[in-house]
Formats: structure tokens, C-alpha cells, sequence
């Protein structure tokens, strides 16, 4: 029997921290898809790897507490789904955000994120075939 070991791990490189990249993301002409609770705004870049951040507005929780609850849920679903997410050429910025007032359980969240990477693997290889 074969072992695959894959390494499920969240490196700073694939962080998005940069200024410009999130002005250019967050700007009109990118592509966004949801899977409530969680929206992913996306854009392909010319830079090889997947670049991403998490997000969760003040105005559906007030109390860090459970704004970081939430963002380390959506953080460990990415990191362990991330092999989902194939970009065709190059590479992608993808912000992560959450859209609702109530928290769900991880295991819910992991599906959210599931449907949302593979969705965005869909459209991506749309848009790559009409190229």
C-alpha cells in the first residue's frame, strides 16, 4: 500500500498582505462567488501560487472573540482542502469573507469551503477554455 503524504500546512508566502494586491482584488472587475455564509472574491495573477485571506466584518460580530473563532475555522477548512484549488496558468489572489450573523460548527464550514474551491475551479477552467 502506497502512502501519499501531502503536507497540510498555511505558510506566510501564501498569506495576501500586500496593499496594492488587495486594492487590485477588491476593485470592480473581479469575479466572486458564494457559498453562503462564505463569498470568495478572486482574480488570476501572472505570479505562480495561490495567495488568500480571511475576513470577518465588525458589523455581524462585534466581539474579537468570536471573529477569530470564525476566521480559524474558515483557515483550517482552506488548509485542509487547499489541494482542491488548481489554477490553470499562473497564479490567484482569493479573499475569503463571511457573510452572516451566526456561527456555524467546523464541520459545516469545511463543506461551505469544499463547495466554494471547487466552484471556483470550475469557473476558473471555464475561463481558461474560452481563452
Amino acid at each position: 500500500m502506497e502512502s501519499i503524504k501531502e503536507r497540510f500546512t498555511l505558510p506566510k508566502e501564501e498569506r495576501l498582505c500586500s496593499h496594492k494586491a488587495l486594492e487590485e482584488l477588491f476593485e470592480g472587475s473581479n469575479k466572486s462567488l458564494l457559498a453562503y455564509p462564505i463569498r470568495a472574491v478572486y482574480r488570476q495573477t501572472e505570479e505562480t501560487g495561490i495567495r488568500i485571506m480571511f475576513s470577518v466584518s465588525k458589523r455581524f460580530f462585534k466581539r474579537a472573540v468570536k471573529r477569530n473563532r470564525i476566521k480559524r475555522q474558515l483557515r483550517e477548512a482552506y488548509r485542509l482542502n487547499k489541494h482542491l484549488l488548481q489554477p490553470a496558468s499562473g497564479g490567484m489572489n482569493i479573499a475569503f469573507l463571511w457573510n452572516s450573523n451566526e456561527l456555524l460548527p467546523t464541520e459545516k464550514v469545511m463543506e461551505k469551503m469544499k463547495n466554494l474551491l471547487n466552484k471556483i475551479n470550475d469557473s476558473v477552467a471555464d475561463i481558461s477554455s474560452v481563452d
